[in-house]
């Protein structure tokens, strides 16, 4: 976990940054079904980013007049401590937390009120719908969690963006250890591997690696022989031995801090050589936009990168014909590379993506409308402090090719009917599609690759799998 000073010093950064009381809500628990049965509680982001291991339903008080930070918390109660055990008194998590003042949770809207004055209280939405609606209440604003656009205040929203967006050296360590234990689930996985499993199985092992570790899935992991289906959440296809099967996961820490990573390998151990030219391809591109990874660098650039090298290498396969450069200018590769390059990492998997492009986009930067090129969910200049995916990709997807429109849009760029042999090798199941994801920060200096223990050299991915037998 982050040093108590760390979450010390990042709510003294943000009690410098406003200039108006600010009411932020960690949420409570949600049920699952029934109301006692609840969902593992996670705090909202921006909540954790300020303290350690929230408790539920915590409210959080930041006064920039005084410089203090009052945090609200439950009453301990007799009852509490039967079901869930005792807890540290107020004055304990007043001296773990550093805090101005630890009060009742029953009594927020009051103090807030009483603290306030005639002054404005900002606050920003979050998931838990209970907590943003009390919030909404105390400081009036129309706030909307679902809506990036109405999450919270402008001023405030960039104020958060600023100090998230920069990884230091707290933060880091807890990534490089969350990437320590998604590359032993994906090693475990990769030698787990063989014909005639369930993707269930595979997962099963993936997620077990994370809770003995203590860690829980950042998001839904994606383990499927049908990867190019980008977000495919299911694991109930009957892995064959001419099937590539994709793994998109990574672990969570109790501090928030994630990791992100995609690999994908042949169940049967050995890649087809068409396989093998995909895979290559997207390992050069991949490997090609990380060595692009440094201060001042435009995030976009990053991404056209990678769509020329893929293309070029869709070229060489046949795929797509022409010049590469003016492939990428028409948007032709979107045909096999539907996305963007990648995303903010840090205490979501997609950081800060809650507040939308306010803080993904830099001022006057706007989504591109061509076809792939606007999913890109990043355009920054980077900075040192940042840590992104970079996840290049190469499906083969029938909405896609078989697509009228696009075939009408790309006639004389994409090969379709090479691309249908894609569409219908595998016993007619086709071929899916090949991911290369890692987390990169962006230092000083250039880079760091935080995920690079997990294997990705095509070699060593064959050698691991299968390799744990029976």
């Amino acid at each position: 976990m982050p040093t108590p000073s760390h979450y010390k010093n990042r709510r003294a950064e943000f009690l410098d940054s406003i200039d108006s009381p600010v009411l932020l809500m960690a949420g409570g628990w949600i049920s699952r079904n029934y109301p006692a049965n609840w969902n593992p509680f996670r705090a909202d982001s921006t909540f954790q980013f300020f303290f350690a291991e929230p408790e539920p339903n915590s409210g959080a008080l930041f006064d920039p007049k005084d410089g203090s930070v009052t945090l609200f918390l439950d009453e301990r109660t007799a009852e509490d401590a039967l079901w869930h055990g005792p807890v540290p008194s107020f004055a304990d998590m007043k001296k773990a937390h550093g805090v101005t003042a630890v009060m009742k949770r029953a009594d927020l809207a009051k103090e807030v009120q009483k603290k306030a004055g005639k002054r404005k209280v900002r606050t920003v939405a979050i998931a838990d719908p209970r907590a943003t609606a009390e919030a909404i209440a105390i400081t009036g604003e129309e706030l909307d969690f679902r809506t990036p656009a109405k999450a919270g205040d402008k001023d405030l929203l960039l104020t958060i963006g600023k100090l998230r967006n920069h990884k230091v050296a707290d933060e880091v360590a807890e990534i490089r250890l969350a990437a320590a234990v998604t590359r032993e689930a994906f090693t475990v996985a990769m030698a787990r591997t063989r014909p005639g499993i369930y993707e269930q199985e595979l997962a099963g092992h993936v997620e077990g690696v994370f809770a003995r570790h203590g860690c829980v899935p950042a998001y839904n992991t994606i383990l499927s022989v049908r990867g190019e289906v980008l977000h495919n959440h299911a694991h109930g296809n009957l892995m064959l031995e001419t099937d590539v099967v994709l793994l998109d996961a990574g672990a969570e820490r109790k501090s928030g801090y994630c990791a992100d990573v995609t690999r994908a390998w042949p169940v049967g151990g050995h890649f087809s050589p068409e396989a093998a030219d995909v895979y290559d391809t997207v390992l050069a591109a991949e490997k090609a936009a990380i060595a692009a990874i440094k201060p001042g660098v435009r995030y976009r650039d990053v991404h056209r990168l990678a769509c020329r090298v893929l293309a070029d290498g869709l070229v060489g396969m046949g795929l797509l014909k022409g010049d590469p450069e003016e492939l990428v200018e028409k948007g032709a590769h979107a045909a096999f590379f539907p996305h963007g390059i990648g995303h903010l990492l840090g205490l979501d998997v997609h950081d800060t993506k809650t507040y939308g492009d306010l803080i993904s986009y830099a001022p006057g930067r706007t989504r591109s409308e061509q076809f792939g090129t606007a999913y890109l969910r990043l355009d920054l200049d980077l900075q040192p402090g940042m840590c992104v995916t970079i996840e290049p990709g190469i499906y083969f997807v029938p909405a896609i090719l078989r697509e009228p429109k696009f075939k009408k849009l790309w006639k004389g760029m994409v090969d379709f009917a090479k691309a249908e042999q894609f569409l219908t090798m595998n016993s007619l199941r086709g071929f899916g599609g090949i991911r290369i994801e890692d987390d990169v920060l962006c230092t000083d200096g250039g880079h760091e690759v935080l995920t690079a223990a997990v294997p990705k050299e095509r070699v060593a991915v064959e050698a691991l799998v299968g390799s744990a037998g029976l």
